[in-house]
């Protein structure tokens, strides 16, 4: 006999819970919606405050040269009235400058010249010297580092052959050699020990 095959719900059921209390992190949306639009309302305010400050100096400033287009077109003179804005400082009036023909003036002018000039020489100098002096420091480090490898090589082939010759016995003026006699008799005494014979 078959037995009944009892299959599971077709839908199963999904249940969200909420919990009461939010955490300070998280605001819920509708504060946040309503600090979002209470800022953005600030900042419009301060836009259109803006641009009515603005409009407001154009139409001040459209007003006045309406005026000085009529004074200019009855054939009065130009109003004195003071004109916002200043003149570029580095126009030259259209007057004759007062120390044209000045001989000193020029002989001044000519020393700040040249004084420019050799001023930039010297930086430049000051440059190319700052240059080759880090150029020479980066050589110098680099030979110290050669040569403390080096050493290092050496200490360790000392160590090497400390190690390897510990049962030889010393030559009676071994300590009183020189490193070149002891490297230029090396050889021999090693013939004279694969060979056999005496020192």
């Amino acid at each position: 006999m078959n037995s009944a095959i009892t299959f599971p719900p077709a839908r199963p059921v999904l249940k969200i819970t909420r919990s009461s209390v939010t955490t300070p992190a998280f605001a819920p949306p509708d504060e946040k919606w309503a600090a979002t639009l209470t800022e953005e309302r600030r900042r419009l305010h301060e836009d259109q405050e803006a641009l009515r400050v603005r409009e407001t100096n154009l139409r001040e400033y459209e007003a006045r040269l309406r005026q000085l287009q009529a004074e200019i077109e009855a054939g009065g003179a130009v109003a004195t009235a003071p004109v916002r804005g200043t003149v570029s400082p580095f126009m030259r009036p259209a007057s004759k400058t007062p120390f044209e023909n000045d001989a000193a003036l020029q002989a001044a002018w000519d020393k700040l010249h040249r004084a420019r000039e050799l001023l930039e020489s010297e930086q430049t100098h000051m440059r190319d010297e700052r240059i080759t002096f880090h150029e020479q420091q980066k050589e110098v480090k680099r030979r110290e580092d050669a040569v403390a490898a080096r050493e290092a090589q050496v200490a360790e082939l000392e160590k090497i052959i400390a190690a390897a010759a510990p049962t030889a016995e010393p030559i009676a003026s071994e300590h009183t050699m020189s490193a070149m006699t002891r490297l230029t008799r090396a050889p021999f005494d090693k013939a004279r020990s694969v060979f056999g014979g005496k020192k």
